[in-house]
């Protein structure tokens, strides 16, 4: 079974998040970030799992056009699907600004990761905004290993299982 991981990220939790669900699935996994993805045949997979990291509720523009230029190939495919985001926000609300809810819907598995800040990656204003980001807050926001792994162990059923089923992971 050969898994493709494709994920679009601003500060680089994304790509984390991608790197311990790779270690995670029990399957043949490919990382693509979304800025090596345009020769990139997807029907050389059998799952496909779609990450994005979430900034004030947008997406990269990069991220939904491909997805709305491979919509069709993607919605034949058994595809997952995450987010990074805060996780205090409403899970499908997020999941809806990043995703079309025809994706949404024929997914088998989607889950919010949360998100972690990292003042060491991205841009000059976005490790300025990610300071801030800590300065202001008691809590600094880190990764959910947890749904991670449940989710990872929701696509290993899936693929061991050799059954489909949905799931969705609140």
């Amino acid at each position: 079974m050969k898994t493709a991981i494709i994920y679009s990220t601003l500060i680089d939790d994304t790509k984390k998040s991608a790197k311990i669900l790779k270690e995670l699935i029990k399957s043949d996994v490919v990382l693509i970030s979304i800025e090596n993805v345009k020769d990139v045949c997807l029907l050389k997979y059998n799952f496909i799992i779609l990450g994005a990291s979430t900034y004030n509720g947008k997406v990269q523009g990069l991220f939904k056009r491909y997805i709305s230029r491979n919509i069709k190939t993607l919605l034949e495919k058994p595809h997952a699907l995450y987010v990074n985001s805060d996780e205090n926000l409403d899970m499908l609300v997020n999941l809806n600004k990043v995703f079309s809810q025809e994706i949404i819907e024929s997914s088998f598995v989607y889950s919010n990761f949360g998100y972690e800040i990292n003042t060491d990656t991205g841009n000059y204003i976005q490790r300025r905004k990610s300071k801030k980001i800590i300065e202001k807050n008691d809590n600094v926001p880190i990764l959910n290993k947890h749904k991670i792994e449940e989710f990872a162990n929701n696509i290993n059923n899936l693929i061991l299982g050799g059954r489909i089923m949905k799931t969705i992971m609140t």
